[in-house]
């Protein structure tokens, strides 16, 4: 039997719950951290964007982690740890595709988006294996000390004077760790929502999408894909493959994801109608019937082949209606889940483990310990809801990609102006994600939304209606936006534009 004691427990090893346990080890505290499966595991891709580095860096000084520190930037983790794979992420691409048609490169780039994140390979964001990142965090674990326990089935919750969780584990028999505060790190398992009976449902949410997804090798390179003879890939203001690359489709999107070592994560994201319709079919058909509707897609993929069977899910949207209490709290990806659209999940959840442990650091032991949680709660779901409205914002005007630009201008001028305050120490501990906490920003992108959604439900907008729309969200994000969106002259794609931002003094406090 396995009998353990601690001051935090920790259910799910995942990188958020594994960087949690670590973090907590250099508080002080004792932690268990405690496991289903085992790793390594598979789990989609994911990628870093700035903000994810930023907050990682911090972590990593504030508490003594400088093991984890070189993984914050793409040259320094290749240096530093060439066997533990990754991709290089340079930005954000969007390609706007026409179903029976072959994409065609415009020389003005009106269908396509190309939005850099930092300035060289060297210094760039890096796309995610999750299944090696994550096996690698839990061997920190272990190096640090911190009991870790995987394999182990969680038969029984008991929430009275602390915690007592029951169960078994595979080789081992009975398990019962007690502990006086308990954090979910499970992700969809939604531990803690099933032993407080929590409400997961996506009431209230706006966004309606589900997915296929797998990883696959032998995905061929999008600039190796698509007719070169004119020369429009010549001012990408990096190479468009390494980078989140969405295809836009009428029923959704794809992504392509790709590894160092060969291998791509893919997978479709339906929303709307085409959610509904795709349930009919296998995952398998569906992927296939969907690349033939798209010919420059299908070429892509045409000698790609799936390692492992396609999964598809249910709808993705979940929130708990509570997320934190007195002595336990839920991680942002156990509290919820919007959609991979704008690659948020990492951001939010390493900003999620900067304030509990903020609140764990400064108020274990004590009174005020409650009324901090109540702020964590509180400021969670506030991002929420202004990510959920921003997402469901897109999708609204999903068929129209001048106006999905001009929404995704919402998205990128909230990152980037977050990722100054951040990296010229001019942020607060109150910023909230994508500086949401702001009233006129909040206001501005619910606002602008709106005026898309109502645009596409009228028909193809006119000139004169997408002029007038595309000024409002300049002047929208005029505040925040050091990084010069929404230039008609930079015809969509948006270089690196850090240093200027710094120079000019924009990342002042507004």
């Amino acid at each position: 039997m396995i009998r353990e004691a601690a001051d935090v427990a920790i259910v799910g090893s995942g990188f958020a719950g594994s960087l949690m346990a670590l973090i907590l080890e250099r508080q002080g505290r004792r932690v268990i951290l405690l496991e289903r499966g085992c790793h390594p595991r598979f789990a989609i891709g994911e990628s870093s964007t700035p903000l994810t580095n930023l907050m990682l860096e911090d972590l990593c000084r504030r508490y003594g982690l400088p093991r984890l520190a070189p993984l914050c930037k793409y040259g320094s983790w290749r240096e530093q740890y060439p066997d533990l794979v990754c991709g290089l992420k340079r930005g954000f691409t969007f390609f706007r595709h026409a179903a029976g048609r072959e994409y065609v490169p415009r020389a003005d780039h009106a269908n396509e988006l190309l939005v850099a994140a930092n300035p060289s390979e060297e210094l760039g964001d890096t796309q995610w294996l999750r299944e090696q990142i994550d096996h690698f965090l839990v061997r920190e674990v272990r190096a640090a000390g911190i009991p870790y326990w995987d394999k182990v089935q969680l038969d029984e919750i008991e929430h009275r004077d602390g915690w007592t969780l029951r169960g078994n584990r595979q080789g081992d028999g009975e398990v019962e760790i007690s502990a006086k505060f308990l954090i979910d790190a499970s992700g969809s398992s939604s531990v803690l929502a099933r032993a407080l009976d929590i409400d997961v449902s996506p009431t209230g949410l706006l966004t309606e999408s589900c997915a296929l997804y797998t990883h696959f090798t032998g995905v061929t390179r999008w600039s190796d894909t698509i007719d070169r003879t004119d020369g429009w890939l010549e001012d990408h203001p990096y190479p468009c493959d390494d980078a989140v690359v969405h295809h836009i489709l009428d029923e959704g999107w794809i992504w392509v994801i790709r590894f160092d070592n060969g291998v791509t994560s893919a997978g479709l994201v339906m929303h709307g109608n085409a959610a509904e319709s795709a349930a009919a079919a296998t995952p398998e058909r569906e992927w296939s019937r969907v690349l033939n509707r798209y010919p420059s897609v299908e070429r892509q993929f045409r000698h790609a082949r799936a390692i492992r069977p396609l999964v598809r899910t249910g709808r993705l949207q979940r929130r708990a209606a509570r997320v934190a209490g007195e002595d336990w709290a839920m991680l942002p990806h156990s509290a919820y889940f919007i959609d991979p659209l704008l690659s948020a999940g990492n951001a939010h959840s390493l900003l999620g483990i900067e304030r509990l442990a903020l609140s764990l650091e400064e108020h274990w032991g004590r009174l005020s310990l409650k009324d901090s949680l109540i702020g964590y709660q509180d400021a969670l779901q506030r991002e929420i809801e202004f990510l959920d409205r921003l997402v469901h914002g897109c999708y609204s005007v999903w068929s129209h990609f001048e106006l999905l630009t001009a929404c995704l201008m919402y998205y990128f001028a909230g990152a980037i102006y977050s990722e100054t305050r951040r990296r010229t120490s001019s942020g607060e501990m109150a910023d909230e994600f994508l500086f949401s906490h702001h009233e006129p920003w909040r206001r501005a992108v619910a606002e602008g939304c709106e005026t898309a959604r109502e645009l596409a439900l009228a028909g193809e907008p006119s000139a004169a209606a997408m002029a007038a729309f595309t000024g409002q969200v300049a002047a929208d994000i005029e505040p925040y936006n050091i990084a010069g969106l929404c230039d008609p002259d930079k015809h969509n794609m948006y270089p690196f534009m850090e240093a200027q931002a710094v120079a000019t003094g924009r990342h002042e406090k507004r």
